[in-house]
């Protein structure tokens, strides 16, 4: 039976002359409500575009297929497909079926996903997962808040940040397998026995990527250095801003009253000219209601 039957009208499948079934695209929600209905029914080769909004579903499992499951973009290139676990008890994204670099995850934010290994993401497979937030995770008993892998995924331009587990707050890794980190960033991840950043029991290459401000460590074991990757726990990935003067991560108030300090000026001598008089008070009338970024 020609398995259009089971999609509403819309979903581009072809025959031609043939029972070859070619390629799709499967749109949720407008092809089908949920992301599990969409993997269930795909084929290899088949691309399931998630809309944008938030989606609540855990354990999805492409089953082994080389399907391509992506979010969509916002106008300005953030990610705007959000895929919320609740808490679980459940991963995000569970891959143990033989997934090769043929299944593909993209432009995704994965997040609230809770369980014993891989919060997000639970990776026993080699998929490719590209341009993704994994955030918000926890491996509430174990390794891999973020993600959990010992197989070989090839992992680029993800951010892994703000996940939390025993070991590996954001990555752990364990044998065997081989994968690959490249262009991402792990950070603000925490660890309550080691390695809040990513911890390593097997082989990983990392490339092109900045591991900050994890804790208690950014990682623990040894990798593959592919070069171009920035390690610290003294300033966040990409440094600080220029005008946060006390590092917080914040641009505020607080840095104007440290940089006055440093100077030797009052609070009150806001155009800082070394005295205070009605020209500060114009200065903040002028700024009042003013629509901040």
């Amino acid at each position: 039976m020609n398995r259009t039957a089971t999609i509403v009208a819309g979903l581009s499948l072809a025959f031609v002359g043939t029972s070859t079934t070619y390629a799709a695209t499967i749109n949720v929600p407008g092809d089908l409500p949920f992301i599990y209905a969409a993997i269930n029914l795909s084929v290899n080769g088949d691309v399931i575009n998630i809309a944008a909004g938030t989606y609540y579903e855990g354990n999805l499992n492409p089953q082994g297929k080389a399907i391509t499951i992506q979010g969509t973009l916002n106008g300005d290139g953030t990610l705007a497909t959000i895929i919320d676990a609740q808490s679980g008890p459940a991963s995000v994204f569970v891959f143990n079926s033989g997934e090769t670099s043929g299944t593909v995850i993209k432009d995704l934010v994965i997040t609230r996903g809770s369980a014993i290994l891989g919060g997000g993401i639970m990776c026993s497979g080699s998929p490719t997962i590209t341009n993704c937030t994994i955030s918000n995770n926890q491996a509430y008993s174990n390794s891999g808040g973020g993600i959990f892998i010992n197989g070989s995924p090839i992992i680029t331009d993800c951010t892994i940040s703000d996940n939390s587990a025993n070991w590996g707050g954001g990555v752990c890794v364990q044998n065997p397998g081989n994968p690959t980190l490249s262009g991402c960033t792990v950070s603000g991840n925490t660890a309550g026995n080691g390695a809040g950043g990513i911890f390593i029991a097997g082989q990983l290459t990392l490339s092109d990527s900045c591991v900050s401000m994890n804790f208690p460590e950014q990682i623990n074991g040894n990798y593959t250095n592919g070069g171009g990757n920035e390690i610290t726990s003294s300033y966040p990935c990409g440094g600080y801003a220029a005008g946060d003067v006390d590092q917080d991560g914040d641009v505020d108030l607080a840095d104007l009253v440290a940089m006055r300090a440093a100077l030797g000026l009052c609070k009150s001598d806001v155009d800082s000219d070394y005295d205070t008089d009605v020209m500060d008070l114009l200065w903040v009338i002028d700024g009042w209601n003013t629509v901040c970024p």
